[in-house]
């Protein structure tokens, strides 16, 4: 099992249609096979930027997931809305109690 940290940052004034999109697609992800937990987290500090957080199974699930047609769409829907690409950071447990 692993965990992805992924970050995106929003545009400015477009924080609110990036969560409309984005709690479209967490029980759609969640749901996928391999799946384990999936979480989304506002920054306090900026309203732009948003967290990913993920729990997978395994390396093929988490990329299998990309070639969804809810992530392509996923995708699509935030183009305009997000500045730049998201940035997955792939992490392997330490310590977990």
């Amino acid at each position: 099992m692993f965990k992805v940290l992924a970050k995106t940052k929003t545009l400015p004034g477009k924080s609110e249609d990036f969560k409309e999109k984005i709690t479209a697609l967490a029980p759609k992800t969640r749901s996928y096979p391999g799946c384990v937990s999936y979480q989304v987290l506002q920054s306090s500090e900026d309203e732009n930027v948003f967290w990913m957080v993920e729990e997978w199974d395994n390396e093929v699930a988490f990329a299998e997931h990309f070639n969804a047609p809810f992530t392509k769409e996923f995708e699509k829907q935030i183009d305009g809305v997000v500045d730049g690409d998201v940035e997955p950071y792939i992490c392997n447990f330490v310590v977990q109690l």
